[in-house]
């Protein structure tokens, strides 16, 4: 009996550690996460452990003006999301978004952040 559930815990363990590399992950960000930069991004970007569907996938960012637009979603073909910002980025703090699916088709989505302060004379 013990072996049984001794098999049925492994099983069990092995499904699980399955399922959760099989999600969708972040390698890499830009902006960098927490950055201070002195000159406004042209784009947002990120990686992840695998190729995300561009169809189901979003980026966003927020600033101390509110929401900017985002145009051009499309991937790089480096397990990446990519778009471009429109319009003037103030200096403040920023909140970038993601929300990506792979190709099991779990949704995950999270947060970075960054801040812009040109130098004086800009």
């Amino acid at each position: 009996m013990k072996r049984r559930t001794l098999i049925l815990l492994i099983c069990a363990v092995a499904v699980f550690a399955s399922a959760a590399m099989a999600h969708i992950l972040v390698k890499d960000v830009s902006p960098s996460d927490g950055g201070a930069l002195s000159a406004p991004p042209r784009d947002l970007r990120v990686w992840f452990n695998r190729p995300p569907d561009v169809s189901k996938s979003e980026l966003g960012l927020t600033g101390p003006a509110g929401a900017l637009e985002i145009d051009g979603l499309h991937s790089m073909g480096e397990n990446d999301l990519m778009a471009r910002i429109v319009g003037r980025l103030p200096d403040g703090e920023y909140t970038a978004s993601w929300k990506a699916a792979g190709d099991d088709g779990h949704e995950r989505k999270g947060t970075w952040a960054f801040t812009l302060k040109r130098g004086s004379g800009d």
